[in-house]
């Protein structure tokens, strides 16, 4: 019955002058994610109508929302034909909704659907047009050379097209939050790369998995990520000799920042993210996050700082990260959090406890030549 997939992209046609770079991200994007590069006409984009295509966009952010579509030549005869061919003989309601881009069309959108409607009158039985409770919509765009006649609209991902934003590292674990986060930054068109740490025996082959199957999910939103694993066990093990225990979760997060700092600015990131949620542990108090954040000189994007914990889950489940981030599995932070976690540190504290630790420093900077592997994924959508 279809022939095309016409794609809308809301906002951005309201980009002003970067509109033009808004666009062209989108169509590249869809052609990485679906292999198919999309005929654009300003508006609108037009792809092959197949089930794969169909649920491939629904990966691509930008797009408002899409519907399989049958094109026919812009006249009233073959835009008549084709809704008869679409219509449902079971249903006995229906609405018709007209849009008339082409202006030089020798019939306004109502004239139009009073045409359309009279043929379908005239063709079916017992039919009755209900604008509030119809049992099918059929609707029609008419265009210079071409119209289009659909039934269906499939909402999208919204949001801005993946890469128009720039570009973040961002602290990934195998918990709910960090998964949630990096997916609401690439819906506001921010292309994420992900550092994960592990610490080796303590951190089992599980955790690792939890990460890879997570950014691998992750990575089909964007056509591909990069994972930096960085081997913390070195590290871990040294932190835990400070004077003061209560310090141990602030004093690895703030060596995890210094750490993304470095890596962020060498490979030209241009802020660092993650999943924390002012209050909802000892180290995302309004303190600890200022402690901690101060090792770094980058912007800190912090999506889910103000999100109901109910709500990040139901998000999870929606993309598919919510069942992963469950499975068992031993994590660096939790093994390593004193029972007695400070909540309310101090730059000066935290500052002198560091200096006890005069080796941390150069074992960060090790940590990056030495204990760190890359990963690359690509769009795995089958």
């Amino acid at each position: 019955m279809y022939d095309l997939i016409l794609i809308r992209y809301g906002e951005l046609v309201l980009k002003g002058g970067n509109r033009k770079l808004f666009i062209n991200t989108l169509k590249q994007n869809i052609l990485k994610i679906t292999g198919e590069m999309p005929e654009v006409s300003f508006d609108r984009m037009y792809l092959t109508y197949n089930e794969d295509n169909m649920r491939r966009l629904k990966f691509v952010f930008g797009i408002s929302s899409f519907s399989p579509v049958k094109r026919v030549n812009t006249n009233i005869n073959d835009i008549k034909t084709e809704v008869l061919n679409q219509f449902n003989d079971d249903l006995k309601t229906f609405r018709l909704n007209c849009h008339r881009n082409w202006k030089k069309f020798e019939l306004t959108s109502q004239e139009i659907i009073k045409e359309v409607a009279s043929e379908l009158f005239d063709k079916k039985e017992n039919l009755k047009v209900d604008l509030t409770k119809f049992e099918q919509q059929i609707n029609i765009e008419v265009r210079e050379k071409y119209s289009y006649v659909f039934s269906k609209n499939i909402k999208g991902l919204d949001g801005l097209p993946v890469g128009v934003s720039g570009k973040a590292l961002h602290l990934i674990s195998g918990g709910i939050d960090s998964p949630v986060a990096a997916f609401e930054l690439m819906k506001r068109g921010v292309r994420v790369d992900f550092l994960s740490f592990i610490t080796p025996p303590h951190t089992d082959e599980k955790t690792v998995e939890k990460v890879e199957k997570i950014v691998q999910l992750l990575a089909n939103y964007q056509a591909g990520a990069k994972l930096f694993q960085i081997n913390y066990t070195d590290l871990m093990n040294y932190i835990g000799l400070t004077s003061n225990q209560s310090y141990k979760i602030n004093l690895m997060r703030r060596s995890f920042y210094r750490i993304a700092d470095l890596l962020a600015k060498k490979e030209g990131y241009l802020a660092i993210s993650n999943g924390e949620n002012l209050g909802q542990v000892a180290s995302q108090t309004m303190e600890s996050m200022d402690v901690i954040g101060s090792q770094t000189s980058l912007q800190i994007y912090r999506p889910l700082l103000t999100f109901n914990k109910i709500d990040t889950i139901k998000l999870a489940e929606i993309i598919g990260t919510y069942q992963i981030s469950i499975e068992k599995a031993n994590e660096a932070c939790e093994l390593f959090a004193p029972k007695n976690p400070v909540i309310k540190p101090t730059f000066e504290h935290a500052n002198n406890l560091e200096l006890e630790l005069n080796e941390l420093i150069p074992l960060e900077k090790e940590a990056i030549s030495n204990k760190m592997s890359v990963k690359r994924f690509k769009n795995k959508l089958q």
